[in-house]
């Protein structure tokens, strides 16, 4: 048996095993899908409505910016 063919055996083992863990089951990933983060995933009706963000606010100007290679 050569070096490549003891890795690749090794590895392939290694990934079964690893596959057949519990936090790698497809029910509890699918059940945890978008209930983690801090950006895109939060879920609103998480937080309490006192520390929701109000829908109303206005947000700052976005400040001017002078343009890259051309003097003022």
């Amino acid at each position: 048996m050569s070096a490549f063919e003891a890795v690749t055996l090794v590895v392939s083992v290694l990934a079964i095993a690893l596959a057949a863990t519990s936090y790698f089951r497809t029910q509890r990933v699918l059940r945890d899908l978008g209930r983690g983060g801090q950006a895109w995933f939060d879920h609103e009706e998480d937080q309490e409505i006192a520390d929701r963000p109000s829908e109303d606010e206005r947000d700052d100007p976005i400040p001017r910016r002078p343009l890259r290679g051309r003097p003022e």
